[in-house]
């Protein structure tokens, strides 16, 4: 969502213009599947971060820009809200030693946004939804100063014809209510694994992707709480399904309707045929960049998105961004799940019969809400036609397999090690970040702030958080 336009109010004419470049660049990009112009390579990954800025007593704080500013990292931009933030790293081979530079990479910048922040007095997590927000806070006021993000409200709200969002969501309790912007969006941070596949392969990795969904939002829920209620242990993906709704038939962030058949041009098709465009700026890039294809298709967030990116010495690649996943509990959790995303993807992409053959899509899409909803207690259905719990599924028969496939990609063997304990820790507990939460929620009598608190100070020792103890209290 961060690419900044030009401009905010638009006239018909833009839209007319901007769907005839898109047209255009259709046309262009078939060619390229046709003529299979794609790069081809061994997987890269590439990963972004979302985070948020508090203060010593937990509540959220508006200044991204100044901390933005005082950081001067091209690699750290702004989110939707002043409270966030996103790091984003270099993207590495999957193979050898890429995912331990990632990160190293990732921990030395979050270091580094830790110490701007003090200085700033302010601290930094990285959680799926902040439990100290405020739904009065979520408001116009509170968004980041950039062209797009305004952009994108005005729109939203257009289609809407002015209509308020509504949320509403049924957990353990029941939360409802109401907006005039799409501030609640803001309130769902994640991590993002880009993963750059080979073309041949494209399409059985993106099957993989989309049947690993459940799995992942699982393994890596972190969202118990929003506005002090208890709610699904990955409420993110309700709430950000909800927040960006334009009103119309087929919704802007969703699970999808299908596998794809033969090859991502399938899902850009998609895109084009069944969405109106929702931010229509003029483009400067030339036309060999796709830059209308790639700025209608980053204003549909479906939960695992296909993009177009390119090579240093101009050609396209195909990759697959997988979006399910909570921000973390601790930089060594975020890599775990990360890694475990790339061997079962890899495992299920190059599995005969094809996975996608053996499990319908409308179970795959059940699996993913089933698993947002109930976390580790989740049952879903797998490709060998039986209902599992989902941790006892990961544990007993995927984790294996995907440590497995890790290894056939010649992962460094210390990442594994690393990595498989720390999965083994998680699913043997059956503590994530969703699980600590709620147990913090009822040890301390609904107190967000000291939940949070505990939360922090835990994340910054490091420790994964299966490690996690419990408190009674705990004091900035």
């Amino acid at each position: 969502m961060g690419q900044e336009i030009a401009n905010v109010e638009f006239q018909a004419e833009h839209f007319d213009r901007f769907q005839d470049h898109l047209a255009s660049e259709m046309e262009l990009l078939r060619r390229w599947f046709a003529e299979e112009k794609f790069a081809s390579d061994n997987l890269q990954c590439g990963l972004e971060l979302e985070g948020w800025l508090i203060a010593a007593d937990g509540g959220p704080v508006p200044d991204n820009s100044l901390f933005l500013a005082t950081l001067d990292r091209k690699s750290v931009v702004p989110e939707l809200s002043k409270f966030n933030f996103e790091l984003n790293v270099q993207p590495q081979y999957v193979a050898g030693f890429g995912l331990r530079d990632m990160q190293n990479e990732l921990q030395a910048t979050w270091d580094r946004c830790a110490q701007v922040a003090q200085r700033l007095d302010h601290r930094i997590v990285s959680v799926g939804i902040l439990p100290t927000i405020e739904d009065s806070m979520l408001c116009v006021k509170n968004m980041s100063n950039m062209q797009r993000y305004a952009a994108l409200n005005s729109q939203v709200l257009r289609l809407r014809e002015g209509r308020p969002l509504c949320l509403q969501i049924e957990g353990t309790d029941q939360l409802r209510s109401t907006h005039a912007d799409v501030m609640l969006e803001s309130a769902a941070t994640s991590i993002q694994v880009h993963l750059k596949v080979p073309p041949a392969a494209a399409a059985r990795y993106y099957n993989a992707s989309v049947i690993a969904s459940a799995l992942t939002v699982a393994l890596a829920a972190n969202a118990p709480l929003l506005f002090g209620k208890r709610l699904w242990d990955d409420t993110r993906i309700t709430v950000f399904e909800q927040a960006v709704d334009t009103g119309g038939p087929r919704p802007r962030v969703t699970f999808g309707e299908q596998y794809v058949q033969n090859s991502l041009l399938e899902l850009f098709e998609q895109n084009f045929s069944n969405h109106r465009v929702l931010l229509p700026s003029e483009m400067e890039e030339p036309p060999s960049k796709l830059p209308y294809v790639r700025m209608h298709n980053g204003t549909l967030w479906n939960w695992n998105r296909a993009l177009i990116g390119f090579e240093s010495d101009g050609r396209p690649h195909l990759r697959i961004e997988h979006r399910p996943m909570s921000a973390s509990p601790s930089i060594l959790d975020l890599f775990s799940d990360m890694m475990f995303y790339l061997g079962i993807t890899h495992a299920l992409a190059n599995q005969s019969p094809a996975p996608e053959s053996l499990l319908d899509f409308s179970q795959a899409k059940a699996n993913f809400y089933d698993a947002a909803r109930a976390g580790f207690s989740a049952s879903i259905q797998w490709i060998d036609g039986n209902y599992w719990n989902v941790a006892e599924l990961i544990s007993s028969r995927l984790l294996p397999t995907a440590l497995q496939a890790l290894s056939d990609l010649r992962v460094d063997a210390a990442s594994i090690a690393l990595c498989q304990a720390t999965l083994i820790g998680r699913l043997d507990t059956r503590q994530n970040g969703a699980a600590w939460q709620r147990e913090q929620f009822a040890r301390l009598n609904a107190d967000l702030h000291q939940l949070l608190l505990g939360y922090v100070e835990r994340q910054a020792t490091g420790s994964p958080v299966h490690t996690w103890t419990a408190m009674d209290s705990i004091h900035p």
